[in-house]
């Protein structure tokens, strides 16, 4: 008997956690091996609000709704969910090839609809007004949702009558006529000019919402950005310590596989000396901003943005006291190796690899290698399918 993942209806929020929780675990280097992935996601949404690490591209942000008010329009009646589905699913044929055709690989059998995906985000960023998860949805379908023709309307064409359930704002930019048989990623620029400014108006102003300001630069950390100079104070705040807790934290993770490698697979015991040796050099460059850098600042705004354990913080304080990248030989260092031996038996009990040798035996030669960008990578994806959709109707308007 196959197992599955049971959630209560409402908590999209949740699902969408443990459906990402199982998107990294499928990839090893990003696999939060050591319970920092609260405070990763918490700095994450801060910066990044409604993205998650399985978005691919922005056009999505409309497909989603058109095809659900599609069904409204229609009158849903039964079977919502599998009527949904199967909408979702004729978009994989037009969209063919095309980079980050979420069915592409998957087909009919795609586990993760779109509308899953883009669920959170879309309320994140103002285009979803229905507040209740995607189940909820489904159930009024069903019962239809009908919108008189007289009902009384705002300036901004939303709806006001408190009888009347909102699902999507009026002012999203109408779908092609072709569409959904015809479909492609390439936004127009009345769709484009629609998600800057909706971004534009989430409150407080995150990270995404600057990123429109200037370039979109090719580096691989937003603390890198070359106009950081020019961000409000408080965003570069945040990045420093989004930064400095990348950065040292990198450190654990490469251990934690160096000690796995010297257990178990031998063959990469000197690629993670080496790969720790490298971070060693790196943070001693920069030790005095480390030593500038003040940790009740940090954890006031993690206890903000995320739920942080006390045992999480402890571990983060013994890891940074130890200042490894002050050290010789880091990869001996005694206290070091017991602080993440205990704090991997602390998360996984008798699963833990490092005393588990069948749990040893299932690790691949890397796990939570990968350095915290706090979904960087997803958010200039779809920032790059906005500003080319800007910027190709210009031309074209020229």
């Amino acid at each position: 008997m196959g197992s599955a993942f049971t959630w209560l209806d409402h908590s999209d929020r949740e699902r969408r956690k443990v459906l990402e929780a199982i998107d990294r675990f499928k990839e090893t280097e990003a696999r939060d091996e050591l319970g920092l992935g609260p405070i990763r996601d918490g700095f994450a949404d801060h910066f990044f609000p409604g993205t998650s690490v399985i978005m691919t591209r922005a056009r999505y942000f409309f497909f989603v709704p058109w095809m659900y008010m599609a069904l409204e329009r229609k009158g849903a009646a039964t079977d919502a969910a599998v009527k949904a589905r199967r909408a979702e699913l004729a978009l994989i044929e037009p969209l063919g090839d095309a980079p980050g055709n979420l069915g592409r690989v998957a087909g009919n059998t795609l586990k993760r609809l779109p509308s899953s995906v883009y669920w959170i985000g879309l309320r994140a960023w103002g285009m979803r007004l229905f507040g209740g998860s995607q189940t909820d949805y489904h159930q009024l379908l069903e019962r239809g949702v009908q919108v008189p023709k007289n009902a009384a309307r705002d300036d901004d064409g939303e709806l006001v009558d408190g009888h009347v359930v909102r699902t999507w704002v009026a002012s999203l930019p109408r779908e092609p006529a072709t569409f959904p048989k015809e479909a492609s990623f390439d936004l127009t620029r009345k769709e484009a000019q629609y998600l800057r400014e909706r971004i534009r108006f989430i409150s407080p102003q995150p990270l995404l919402a600057r990123l429109f300001d200037s370039e979109l630069p090719d580096v691989p950390y937003p603390w890198l950005h070359p106009a950081l100079a020019t961000f409000p104070d408080d965003m570069r705040a945040a990045l420093h310590h989004a930064q400095c807790f990348a950065e040292v934290m990198h450190g654990a993770a490469l251990l934690y596989n160096h000690m796995l490698a010297v257990k178990g697979n031998r063959d990469s015991i000197d690629a993670y000396r080496q790969r720790i040796d490298d971070w060693r050099d790196e943070l001693a460059a920069r030790g005095s901003q480390l030593a500038e850098w003040k940790l009740p600042e940090f954890w006031q705004r993690a206890r903000a943005v995320a739920n942080v354990t006390d045992p999480t913080m402890q571990f983060v304080n013994n890891w940074i006291e130890l200042r490894l990248w002050e050290q010789r030989d880091p990869t001996g260092n005694a206290a070091a190796q017991a602080l993440v031996a205990h704090r991997e038996r602390r998360l996984k009990g008798g699963r833990a690899r490092l005393e588990n040798p069948h749990a040893l035996e299932m690790w691949k030669g890397a796990s939570g290698t990968e350095r915290l960008v706090y979904r960087w990578h997803v958010a200039k994806r779809l920032l790059t399918d906005i500003v080319q959709g800007l910027r190709a109707k210009e031309i074209a308007d020229a």
